[in-house]
C-alpha cells in the first residue's frame, strides 16, 4: 500500500477509535515536571487509589482525598516506589499485605487518617522503610509484631493518637533515630516498666536516637536519665508548650549534651530566670528557635550566652524593637529569621553581621528602608522582605542572590520611580515583588535595570495594567517568570522578545482571557506553562505550534466553553504524547448552560463532526475509500482492467467496422495456439476445408506480412462470419490468443472448440452454454463434425435461427483435457471466458 494511503487510513482509524488515556493524561493525577517518575494525585476527591499508576513511579502523593481503605491490589507492581503520601484521607482499614510489593519504599506518610489498630501483617514487605508517619490517627492498639517487618525503621511518628502503652512494640527497634509519642495517653516512659509518671531511661535502649519531642509535657512530668551516654546520638530536641519546672529544664539540658537543634516555644516565662543561659550551655548547640515566647524587645543580655549559634529563629514574638547590641555576640550566625513580628524598621542590630547568608523580615511592619540598613552584610545571599509596608532602596549587598520585596504602600511609590539603588545588586538571581492589593502601580523601565543575572522573577499584585514592552530588555537570562493575582492585566508578545531562555511561565489569577499572546512571543524554549484561574474559554491550537518545547501545561480553574470551539483541544489533551496537561480531567465547563458544571473532557466531540466537521469527514472518508478501492482493484483486478481496455477498443473497432460494412471473405477465423497445430491441421482443417468446403482464415497462412499483429487479428475476425477458438491450456496462457478472444467478443458469433473437457467454476455457465469436447466425441466423430457444421451455419440460413443447438454464442470444443480450477486466476483468458459466457 502506498505511504499516503496508509496515512489516510490511519487518520480514518483515529477518527473512529474510542478515546484512550495516554501517559501524559493520567486521570486524576499529574506527573512532576522535573521528574516523570513522581506522580501527584492530591486534592482530587478520590475514594480509592486510582488504577494506571506507572510501574516506574518512585514517588506517589495521594494526600487530601477521600480514600477510606487500601486493598491488596491497589499498589501491586509498584516495586520502584520509594515515597508514598496518604496523608489527610479517611483511611480506616488496610488489608494485610497491601504493601507487600513496595520493597523499595523508604518513606510512608499516613498522618491525619482514621486508623485504629495496627495489625501484625499490615506493614508486611516494607523491610526497607526508614520513615513512618502515623500522626493524628485514632490508634489505640498496636499488635506486638506490627513493626517487626520494618527492619530498617529510623523515624517513627505516633503523636496525637490514643496510645496507652508502647513498650512491647517500640523496644524491638533499638535503631530508631526519631520517636514522636506526644499527645497520647501514655502515662510515662521507662525503659524497664511503666509504674511512675516519668521519662526514664535506665539502659542504653536507643543508642541511635537523633530526635526527641517532649512537647506539651504536663507538670507531673519527671526526667530520669541515669547516664548521659544513653542519649549520645540525640541531635534535635523539641520543647513546645511544656509545663515543666525550671529545675526539670535544667536537668534535661544537662543530660542532652549532643543536641545541636533546640526548639523552645511558648515557654518564655522562664527567660528572665536564665533559662536561655542553661540552654545555650549545651556544648553542641548550633540552632535555636525561641519563637512564640512573647518577647516584645530583644535586649542586650537575653542571648549573651549563645555565641556559638549559627541559626536563630525569633519569629512570632510580637517584637517591636531590638537593641543595637542584642545580636553582637552572635559572630558565627549565618541564618536569622525574624518573621511575623512588629518591627517598623530594619533594626540596627543586624548591621555588621558579616557572616549572615540568610535574613528574613517577612510579615513585619517595615515602612522604610535606607541605604545603611544592610551595612557590611557582604555574605548575604537571601533577603526576604515580603509582606511588609516598605519599598527597597537598599544597597551594599554585592552577593545577594535572592530578594523578596516588600508590600508597597501608596506613600512610598514615588520613590520607586528613581530606583537607582536596585542596580547595586549585581549578583541577584531571584526577585519576588509583592504589592499592596489596594495599590495600582505601573511597571517601570527602571525596575529591573542592572539586574543582568536575574533568572527567577515573580510579580504578585504588581500588575494593575500591562507591563511595558521593554521591561525585560536587560534581563535576557530569565528562565522562570511568574505573574500572580494581577486583576487588571494584559500581556503582549513584544514583552517576551528579550526572554529567549525562558522555560517556565506562570500567569495565575490575572483575568487573562487568551493565550494568543504566545503565538508571536518566540518562546521556543518554553517547557512549562501555568495559566490557572483566569478567564480562558477557548484554546487556540495555533498557540501550541508556537511552543515546540512545551512539556507541561496547567489550565486549571478556567471557565471553559464546552462546545465545538474546543473540540480540538479536548482531543489533543487526551491524545498528545509530548505535553502533560495537568489536572485535565478536572477541567469543568462554564457554558453553555446545558453543559455547566460538567467535565470538559467528557464533552462528546463526535457531535461536532455531525455539524461543523461532517463535510470534511465525508470528503476525507470518500478519498480514503477511493484510494483503498483503487489499490484493491490494481492489486487483484489489474488484468481484468487491461482486458476491459482491450474490450473497449474491440467494441469501438467493431462499431467502426459495422458502419463501414466490411465484406466477409472467410467463413471462419481459427484462433489457436501454435502448440495445437497438429490437431488443427490433422483434424480441424482437413474436415472443415477439404470435406465440408468452408473457407478458413489461419494466421500462418492468411496474415499479411509486415502488418501489426493486432491489426492482422482484427482484420481476420471482421473478414470472417465466425470465429473458432481452439481452447487448450497453452491457449489460456497465450497473450495473443487472449486478445483474439477479446476482439472476437464484439466481432461476430464465436465458436469455442476445446480439445479436452472444461470444468467451470460457475455451474450456471455449463447449464446455460452448449459446448463440444473432442475427448468425449472421439467415438462419434461424425456427429461431432456435424454439430460444428451446424454451428458454422448458425444465422446463415433463416430456418437455423430456431435450432437450439445452432442459436448460440458460445460453442466450446476442447481437443485436450483442461481443469479450470487449476488455471491461474490471473491468466489472460480464464477470467474472460467466464465473463464472455455470462455476457453472451
Amino acid at each position: 500500500m502506498k505511504p499516503q494511503t496508509s496515512s489516510l487510513f490511519s487518520l480514518l482509524l483515529l477518527l473512529l477509535l474510542a478515546r484512550l488515556s495516554l501517559f501524559y493524561s493520567l486521570k486524576n493525577c499529574t506527573i512532576d515536571f522535573y521528574d516523570q517518575n513522581k506522580i501527584v494525585c492530591k486534592f482530587n476527591s478520590l475514594t480509592s487509589i486510582p488504577a494506571g499508576i506507572p510501574k516506574s513511579a518512585t514517588s506517589l502523593r495521594l494526600s487530601a482525598n477521600n480514600i477510606d481503605r487500601i486493598r491488596q491490589t491497589d499498589l501491586t507492581g509498584l516495586t520502584r516506589l520509594m515515597f508514598l503520601d496518604l496523608q489527610s484521607n479517611i483511611i480506616s482499614h488496610i488489608e494485610d499485605g497491601a504493601f507487600s510489593d513496595l520493597s523499595g519504599l523508604n518513606e510512608l506518610i499516613m498522618a491525619d487518617n482514621n486508623l485504629k489498630n495496627l495489625t501484625d501483617d499490615m506493614f508486611k514487605g516494607l523491610h526497607n522503610l526508614s520513615h513512618l508517619n502515623l500522626n493524628r490517627n485514632q490508634i489505640a492498639l498496636i499488635s506486638k509484631f506490627a513493626f517487626e517487618p520494618l527492619k530498617h525503621l529510623q523515624e517513627l511518628y505516633l503523636s496525637s493518637n490514643e496510645l496507652v502503652q508502647t513498650r512491647d512494640t517500640l523496644l524491638q527497634h533499638p535503631f530508631l533515630l526519631i520517636l514522636d509519642l506526644t499527645d497520647n495517653q501514655i502515662p510515662s516512659f521507662q525503659s524497664d516498666d511503666f509504674p511512675f509518671p516519668l521519662f526514664s531511661i535506665l539502659s542504653d535502649v536507643f543508642p541511635h536516637l537523633k530526635s526527641l519531642d517532649l512537647s506539651e509535657a504536663g507538670p507531673e512530668f519527671e526526667w530520669d536519665v541515669s547516664e548521659k551516654s544513653f542519649l549520645k546520638s540525640l541531635s534535635s530536641l523539641y520543647l513546645f508548650d511544656t509545663q515543666l519546672t525550671l529545675e526539670e529544664y535544667m536537668l534535661i539540658f544537662q543530660t542532652v549534651y549532643s543536641v545541636e537543634s533546640l526548639w523552645l516555644r511558648a515557654i518564655g516565662r522562664f527567660f528572665d530566670k536564665g533559662l536561655l543561659d542553661f540552654a545555650c550551655g549545651i556544648p553542641a548547640l548550633k540552632k535555636l528557635d525561641i519563637g512564640a515566647n512573647g518577647i516584645s524587645v530583644l535586649n542586650d543580655t537575653l542571648l549573651q550566652s549563645c555565641s556559638n549559634l549559627t541559626e536563630l529563629d525569633i519569629s512570632k514574638n510580637s517584637m517591636a524593637d531590638m537593641t543595637e547590641a542584642s545580636l553582637q555576640m552572635l559572630t558565627r550566625l549565618t541564618r536569622l529569621t525574624i518573621e511575623d513580628n512588629r518591627l517598623s524598621r530594619v533594626p540596627l542590630a543586624i548591621r555588621n553581621m558579616t557572616s549572615l547568608t540568610y535574613l528574613s523580615f517577612e510579615g513585619n511592619d517595615i515602612t522604610e528602608l535606607t541605604c545603611s540598613d544592610f551595612t557590611n552584610l557582604y555574605s548575604l545571599t537571601v533577603l526576604n522582605l515580603s509582606d511588609n509596608q516598605s519599598i527597597g532602596l537598599s544597597a551594599g549587598l554585592p552577593r545577594l542572590e535572592k530578594l523578596s520585596m516588600f508590600l508597597l504602600r501608596y506613600r512610598t511609590l514615588s520613590k520607586l520611580t528613581n530606583n537607582q539603588q536596585l542596580a547595586e545588586f549585581p549578583s541577584l538571581k531571584e526577585l519576588t515583588i509583592t504589592v499592596d492589593a489596594d495599590t495600582c502601580y505601573p511597571f517601570t523601565r527602571l525596575l529591573l535595570r542592572g539586574f543582568k543575572e536575574l533568572q527567577i522573577v515573580s510579580f504578585e499584585r504588581y500588575c494593575c495594567n500591562s507591563p511595558r514592552a521593554d521591561i525585560f530588555s536587560n534581563n535576557n537570562k530569565i528562565v522562570n517568570l511568574h505573574f500572580t493575582r494581577c486583576k487588571d492585566f494584559s500581556l503582549d508578545s513584544e514583552l517576551f522578545e528579550p526572554l529567549t531562555e525562558l522555560t517556565v511561565l506562570e500567569v495565575t489569577n490575572c483575568n487573562a482571557n487568551s493565550l494568543d499572546f504566545l503565538i508571536h512571543a518566540n518562546l521556543t524554549k518554553l517547557e512549562k506553562l501555568i495559566f490557572k484561574d483566569n478567564e480562558l474559554t477557548v484554546v487556540n491550537e495555533i498557540v501550541f505550534e508556537a511552543l515546540p518545547s512545551l512539556k507541561y501545561l496547567d489550565l486549571s480553574e478556567n471557565p471553559f466553553v464546552c462546545d465545538c470551539s474546543n473540540d480540538w483541544f479536548i482531543e489533543w489533551a487526551i491524545r498528545n504524547k509530548q505535553v502533560q496537561v495537568a489536572n485535565a480531567y478536572q477541567y469543568r465547563c462554564s457554558s453553555p448552560s446545558s453543559e455547566e458544571g460538567r467535565f470538559l473532557l467528557d464533552f462528546n466531540v463526535r457531535l461536532c463532526w455531525e455539524f461543523t466537521g461532517f463535510l470534511y469527514f465525508i470528503s476525507s472518508s470518500a478519498l480514503v475509500l477511493l484510494t483503498l478501492l483503487s489499490s484493491f482493484i490494481f492489486h487483484f483486478l489489474r488484468w481484468q482492467l487491461v482486458y476491459g481496455y482491450y474490450l473497449l477498443l474491440a467494441f469501438l473497432y467493431d462499431s467502426k467496422k459495422r458502419r463501414q460494412g466490411c465484406p466477409h471473405i472467410y467463413d471462419a477465423f481459427v484462433s489457436y495456439n501454435v502448440h495445437d497445430e497438429d490437431w488443427v491441421y490433422g483434424e480441424l482443417l482437413y474436415e472443415l476445408e477439404e470435406r465440408q468446403g468452408w473457407k478458413l482464415c489461419l494466421h500462418h497462412r492468411d496474415f499479411i506480412p509486415g502488418k501489426a499483429i493486432i491489426e492482422n487479428i482484427t482484420d481476420a475476425i471482421y473478414s470472417s462470419r465466425k470465429t473458432l477458438c481452439v481452447i487448450s491450456r497453452r491457449y489460456l496462457q497465450s497473450e495473443w490468443c487472449s486478445r483474439e478472444i477479446q476482439l472476437a467478443r464484439y466481432g461476430r458469433y464465436s465458436l469455442w472448440i476445446c480439445p479436452g473437457s472444461i470444468l467451470y467454476t460457475e455451474p450456471t455457465l455449463v447449464k446455460s452454454r452448449t459446448y463440444l469436447s473432442w475427448t468425449q466425441a472421439r467415438s462419434h466423430k461424425g456427429l461431432f463434425w456435424e454439430k460444428v457444421r451446424r454451428a458454422l451455419e448458425c444465422g446463415h440460413e433463416p430456418g437455423d435461427n430456431h435450432n437450439p443447438l445452432t442459436n448460440c454464442f458460445c460453442l466450446i470444443i476442447c481437443p485436450t483435457e483442461i481443469d479450470f480450477h487449476n488455471v491461474n486466476a490471473t491468466s489472460c483468458v480464464y477470467m474472460y471466458l467466464i465473463s464472455l459466457c455470462i455476457w453472451s
